[in-house]
């Protein structure tokens, strides 16, 4: 393990222990603040690599070390469980969320973001390959280990090969086109509905 593998163990470990000491001042038991602090760094230690890869996936034909990103991964946990630690309170013996924690913000926002770029991606590939596939031939393709998404192109592929041949091409590229936007649409939907929601309630309060 080098430096860097380190400094995500130490870290990590911290927290768990930060968030074992913030469950007893709340007074809860020992063996809850245990598991609780237990389930916390399991979570952290395997979120901060995957975390670390997709940060990464944007950056593939760059020179920056995977390492880079690993810091920026470990300092979002940092940040994330912050707030989700000391925005909690017990009422009743049960652990609860506080309503000014800034860790409702923190979710809304990944959730955001993660809907933006799913959106985003799925318009952009669906429309970018719409028009590459028009003048291209599709054949029949065999079957190999190609993994559940490479397989399930295959699959798709052949089928449309089978029904439209010497048109499945043009078939893919014309539903490839519709469904970005589709997606697009319901994009724009959602969007606008989120927005309007957000703005009622701010004129509310």
């Amino acid at each position: 393990m080098d430096l860097t593998g380190y400094t995500v163990l130490v870290v990590v470990s911290i927290i768990s222990l930060y968030d074992f000491y913030h469950l007893k001042k709340l007074k809860l038991t020992t063996s809850k603040c245990l598991t609780s602090s237990l389930i916390t760094l399991v979570v952290n230690f395997c979120a901060i690599p995957f975390l670390s890869v997709l940060l990464s996936m944007p950056f593939e034909n760059t020179n920056l070390k995977h390492e880079n990103f690993l810091i920026i991964a470990l300092i979002l946990v940092i940040i994330f469980n912050f707030y989700r630690i000391n925005g909690r309170k017990v009422s009743k013996g049960k652990i609860k969320r506080e309503e000014k924690s800034g860790f409702n913000n923190i979710i809304t926002g990944i959730l955001i973001l993660f809907f933006v770029s799913l959106f985003s991606s799925l318009i952009f590939l669906s429309i970018k390959y719409s028009f590459e596939l028009w003048d291209k031939t599709m054949l029949l393709q065999e079957l190999g280990n190609y993994g559940l998404s490479g397989s399930i192109i295959i699959i798709i592929n052949n089928i449309l090969v089978g029904l439209f041949y010497p048109y499945a091409n043009k078939v893919a590229s014309i539903g490839l086109f519709f469904l970005g936007i589709f997606a697009l649409g319901i994009f724009c939907v959602t969007s606008y509905t989120f927005l309007q929601s957000y703005f009622l309630k701010k004129r509310k309060k």
